[in-house]
């Protein structure tokens, strides 16, 4: 069969038509397909109203010269006004990150295609592509794989995005919300991480690293790969010098400045103890969610100078002990607490509560309870002042037995086996006399005893024994020092506490301390004789390593060791200041032959001292009314006589010192 010209113009006519049809079709149904595509990857996105609530701002903590000391935060975030940005730092940002910010709706379709094309492919690297735009919309809803379907969402995000806010409104977002590595996300917490400075306040080869850094923050982090972060801030100099963002000049003044990160003050692990202490408060106060994402200010009363150098004599403290007496038990190391108060209102200035934080969290220094030794003695002397004795009281230094409640025999000693004889109160607790300590538990009594030692702030089971004289209870060191404290400010006990006050974001006042409550426990009088006499433990008795030291001043002490060398104590005091240092094992072990409190915790109470002491102008004790000073024999207590040949001046509340003179040859 022949056709003819119309025949084939019409059966051409129809092809085109059938065509147009078909490819009608397959469009309609690609977009239908592709259009429920995106409705069904878009029904599970958030809302971009989102970020007008978002927020999740640190929570810092000050020491109490209103130094930062740590943060606590889930990421930590800084918000800064666009307007408070430097013109030129926006501008290179976005010459680096997005060149067409301002000409796209969301995502620049050549950089999007290409990524979407090359990451198709597995045997080829991974593309970014992103706008500032895309990039927010990852930073605050998506995860971070880089897969078709991710972007896609990524997309769909970032084109809402650009509906809802303006282009200077992304940019704000965009510059709090990006991570720029060591926990800094914004650009206002970055600046203030790396240099210490506001973002307005970055010169160009600051501000240079800081843009580089969001793409791979732990390949370019200065503080670790100094190298790469130099070469990456430098090749965003020289990208802002093509650009015409910056001149030539400028370019090459910037990239011959070393790069000079700023060294943080407050080391993340300083402190540790008191951290996590301000952590479990502010928590079951207030809550999680508020302290690691509300912004909330904490006020305590830590010193951070204090705590650092407690945290360095600590360790080169246990380094040392564990040379001197062999201690190498790793499965069970070496312990110790210390903790530093000022006794005039309780607050906390140093603590360390173990050996190492992150292998032990138990912290020592306030839930730890350990055998007192003669650290316990000063609140035996306290309740015999009370009785009627005073530190000239001669009282004898030798053997005694004692019947126990199973009628067996008890014959305590002394630490070097020797017995001095008639002794006065003030030697006997200068060198620490064990058997003098059992003589006037049993005159007084232990409930006496116990009863003092309540008042003064020790709230550990106390049993009512004559072996109590002798620190066989177990106690918290913070109870030791509280009690301690009594002592320092003439009477007056305190509470200890570690937070002055909380504000929110605003900087209203979420909580406040109580105001300050002092109990009078002790007289005055009685007060200053027992600092006196804990002078002499320092002055020329079982502390004397402080003055040998070269430390001056006004300090009152007393060392402390349990049976067996197993726990060792040294609690010292100035006029301002409390520090209690313990050192053993958490079970109950010989740390050495000798380890002694003197030998073992006062070193490290020294070595804290000499710092925390530097420079520093330190007070006499105050002395109160109503005390007499007597020159009196040291042998036997009395009114020095002419023969007198050992003569002391000593201190006595007025109508309790001695009428009768010496008569010792």
């Amino acid at each position: 069969m022949f056709l003819t010209k119309q025949t084939l113009t019409n059966k051409k006519m129809s092809n085109i038509k059938r065509a147009v049809f078909v490819t009608v079709v397959i469009c309609g149904f690609l977009m239908g397909f592709g259009g429920a595509m995106i409705y069904r990857i878009s029904r599970n996105l958030p809302s971009v109203d989102l970020l007008e609530t978002y927020r999740a701002l640190s929570s810092k903590v000050y020491d109490r010269n209103k130094r930062i000391i740590y943060e606590f935060y889930e990421e930590k975030r800084i918000p800064v006004k666009l307007e408070n940005i430097p013109t030129e730092i926006i501008k290179a940002t976005i010459c680096m990150e997005d060149r067409n910010f301002y000409k796209h709706h969301g995502f620049d379709i050549g950089g999007f295609s290409r990524a979407i094309i090359l990451n198709a492919f597995p045997s080829r690297s991974a593309q970014g592509g992103s706008t500032i735009t895309q990039q927010l919309a990852k930073n605050l809803f998506l995860t971070f794989d880089k897969s078709v379907l991710r972007k896609a969402k990524e997309l769909i995000l970032a084109i809402r995005i650009e509906r809802v806010y303006t282009k200077d409104e992304i940019l704000e977002l965009y510059f709090n919300q990006i991570y720029y590595g060591n926990g800094a996300y914004g650009i206002e917490t970055a600046a203030q991480t790396y240099f210490g400075k506001h973002v307005n306040q970055l010169k160009l080869y600051e501000y240079a690293l800081l843009i580089g850094l969001p793409k791979y923050p732990a390949k370019y982090n200065p503080y670790t790969n100094l190298a790469n972060a130099t070469g990456r801030r430098n090749l965003v100099i020289s990208v802002l010098a093509q650009s015409g963002v910056i001149s030539k000049e400028e370019a090459e003044f910037a990239k011959k400045v070393p790069i000079k990160v700023f060294k943080q003050t407050f080391v993340r692990g300083t402190g540790a103890y008191f951290i996590e202490e301000i952590r479990k408060w502010v928590s079951a106060q207030f809550g999680t969610d508020e302290l690691y994402r509300g912004g909330i200010s904490i006020y305590t009363t830590l010193d951070g100078s204090f705590q650092q150098a407690a945290d360095s004599v600590v360790k080169n403290g246990l380094i040392s002990i564990g040379t001197r007496f062999k201690s190498r038990d790793t499965t069970l190391p070496l312990q110790t607490a210390l903790l530093v108060m000022d006794p005039n209102t309780g607050g906390i200035l140093a603590e360390v509560g173990g050996k190492e934080f992150g292998k032990s969290t138990f912290n020592r220094a306030i839930l730890g309870e350990r055998q007192a030794g003669s650290a316990f003695k000063p609140f035996v002397w306290t309740a015999a002042l009370e009785s009627g004795y005073t530190p000239a009281s001669v009282v004898e230094d030798a053997p005694i037995a004692i019947k126990d409640w199973g009628n067996k025999t008890y014959r305590p000693g002394n630490y070097d086996e020797e017995f001095l004889g008639p002794i006065t109160l003030r030697k006997a607790l200068a060198l620490s006399r064990n058997l003098v300590s059992v003589r006037l538990i049993m005159d007084i009594g232990p409930e006496k005893v116990i009863s003092y030692a309540r008042r003064m702030g020790i709230t550990s089971k106390l049993d009512p024994v004559i072996s109590l004289s002798l620190g066989c209870s177990s106690i918290s060191l913070l109870d030791m020092v509280t009690a301690y404290g009594t002592f320092a400010t003439g009477g007056i006990r305190v509470t200890p506490y570690m937070i002055e006050k909380i504000t929110d974001l605003d900087g209203a006042v979420l909580y406040k301390r109580p105001q300050l409550f002092k109990d009078r426990v002790l007289s005055p009088q009685i007060a200053y004789l027992m600092t006196s006499m804990l002078q002499s433990v320092v002055n020329e008795g079982t502390g004397i390593k402080i003055r040998n030291s070269g430390l001056e001043g006004p300090i009152a002490g007393k060392t402390g060791t349990s049976d067996e060398y197993g726990d060792t104590w040294f609690l010292g005091f100035t006029p301002d200041m409390v520090c209690g240092v313990w050192v053993g094992y958490d079970t109950p072990k010989k740390i050495g032959y000798k380890a002694t409190g003197a030998e073992v915790a006062l070193p490290i109470w020294i070595s804290f001292m000499k710092e925390a002491l530097r420079n520093k102008q330190v007070n006499d004790f105050p002395v109160p009314s109503g005390l007499v000073w007597k020159d009196i024999c040291k042998k036997c207590g009395n009114l020095a006589g002419r023969s007198s040949t050992a003569v002391r001046t000593e201190v006595f509340i007025e109508g309790t010192e001695p009428t009768e003179f010496c008569s010792c040859r």
